[in-house]
């Protein structure tokens, strides 16, 4: 690109477009990079000191999205479990599974994560809470009869290493 200054010269300046150009498409990338990274987050809301605060994206009630998330958290026999919930819930469609999210018919659990009763079952905020607090049960459990049940050393450390 050139351009003519005061004293009518020629001058030859640099062009700017293809450096614009390479910096947009390596954010792209990036953008495309940390999209695929973290695809569960999602921005809730920017509160007034525009701070963002992001949420995880609602989990989907698929066999793979829970089987998934049940390996994340340690469970032991996750294929077990998805089942179970598919039991408890009409493969996802009661009320209980909708109103309380809970997809594990839990009753009875003192937990943290869940928010209070209804229908005799305990509520959670998300999916994720509720599949949290039954692997929690799941641990206890598995603490109660460890040395109990099985005469050998470790015999919960060695179920979990099943695939």
């Amino acid at each position: 690109m050139y351009t003519i200054n005061d004293e009518l010269q020629l001058i030859d300046e640099p062009d700017y477009k293809w450096p614009f150009w390479i910096l947009l498409i390596i954010f792209m990338a990036f953008m495309a990079y940390v999209y695929n990274k973290a695809p569960e987050l999602r921005i809730k809301y920017i509160d007034r000191t525009d701070t963002i605060i992001l949420e995880k994206k609602p989990m989907p009630l698929t066999d793979s999205a829970i089987t998934h998330e049940l390996t994340k958290l340690g469970c032991v026999l996750p294929n077990v479990a998805l089942a179970q919930f598919k039991v408890e819930t009409g493969h996802f469609t009661s009320a209980i599974c909708k109103e309380n999210k809970n997809i594990a018919g839990i009753r009875n659990s003192a937990s943290p994560l869940s928010i209070g009763k209804n229908r005799g079952h305990n509520v959670y905020k998300t999916y994720r809470d509720c599949l949290k607090d039954y692997v929690r049960i799941q641990n206890k459990y598995l603490k109660a009869i460890d040395g109990k049940y099985a005469e050998a050393k470790d015999y919960v450390e060695y179920l979990k290493k099943v695939k």
